[in-house]
């Protein structure tokens, strides 16, 4: 087992394997699907139509991309392979269904849905053909929506009687809980799971209370008591001093220690941002916006929660495969 476990971590900090990630922007006119390595070399467009594409999340074997579009008339969801290639769509409503995310283990589909009425959203999770839907969760407005590692849970920025917050529910449907913490003219933008699955990122939007004067912008990591449905702490994320204004369209680093930014510096970049030393690293630089990144690295490509080293070669071989 020493012996096994020593190889397997020797790979971990040597494999040659490149992350990815994938991104919309509107350098080439309207909103399109781009990839890129972590470093933001080898920017490469994925889709080519006369509508838009956004909302992109990678399978969690790296080998498909989910993703919104309104090519034919509404937003709908869609999948495709790495490359652009064999663009398939899910859904089929006259209602907006928008922000898909991966169920860990690449079967499902969780994704935001205005099928049920002009006063209610709701998420639905569906097999990969689009079929078997299921119905999580309503409430008066949902948008983004992300499955946590372990597949369990799923977090979502709603509106629930109240201002825009941050949820957490079981992904039954049941133990729905707040995650944000609720502050004065302010609504929360949900970014996503920490890789371990114990920390959800998210922003804070807040008005100010003079007219033509900027809103405000900053970024909160919650760690979760998961047994209590309660947060343990809150704690800001500082980014350098200078203009960057960081919003929406943002997540987690795929080995859990930085942060993947759409920024804001006259216009809408990518950004790296390391937590450790709060090294900010510019990945994008194009005329035009680039926004909602997210990040797929081969070697976290499965939960967290089932990393043991003695399974490592079988998951990966096997187990990955939607």
């Amino acid at each position: 087992m020493r012996i096994l476990f020593f190889v397997v971590s020797l790979w971990l900090t040597t494999s040659p394997l490149q992350g990815k990630i994938v991104f919309y922007s509107k350098r080439d006119g309207n909103a399109q699907l781009y990839t890129m390595n972590s470093d933001g070399s080898q920017q490469t467009r994925l889709t080519f139509n006369g509508d838009g594409d956004a909302w992109s999340t990678w399978s969690p074997n790296g080998q498909q991309i989910a993703f919104d579009s309104n090519r034919d008339g509404n937003w709908e969801v869609y999948m495709m392979d790495a490359d652009g290639s064999n663009q398939q769509r899910l859904t089929r409503h006259l209602a907006l269904d928008a922000y898909p995310h991966w169920h860990p283990d690449g079967t499902r589909i969780a994704f935001r849905s205005g099928r049920d009425g002009n006063d209610i959203t709701s998420i639905y999770t569906m097999d990969l053909d689009g079929n078997n839907l299921r119905l999580v969760t309503q409430a008066e407005f949902i948008a983004k929506v992300r499955w946590s590692p372990d597949g369990e849970r799923i977090a979502f920025e709603g509106v629930l009687g109240g201002s825009r917050e941050v949820f957490v529910i079981d992904a039954d449907g049941t133990n729905r809980w707040q995650v944000s913490k609720t502050l004065p003219r302010s609504t929360m933008r949900l970014g996503d799971w920490s890789p371990d699955g114990k920390k959800v990122l998210y922003t804070v939007i807040t008005k100010p209370l003079a007219d033509g004067v900027a809103y405000q912008y900053s970024m909160v990591i919650a760690t979760l008591h998961r047994a209590n449905r309660s947060v343990i702490k809150f704690e800001p994320v500082i980014l350098p001093p200078g203009p960057l204004l960081a919003a929406d369209g943002h997540g987690w680093g795929a080995g859990g220690k930085s942060i993947i930014i759409a920024g804001k510096i006259g216009n809408w970049d990518i950004y790296r941002f390391w937590l450790a030393d709060r090294q900010l690293i510019q990945l994008t630089d194009s005329p035009a916006t680039d926004f909602a990144p997210h990040e797929w690295n081969p070697r976290l490509s499965v939960r967290p929660q089932q990393l043991l080293p003695s399974f490592w070669g079988g998951v990966k071989s096997n187990r990955l495969r939607p």
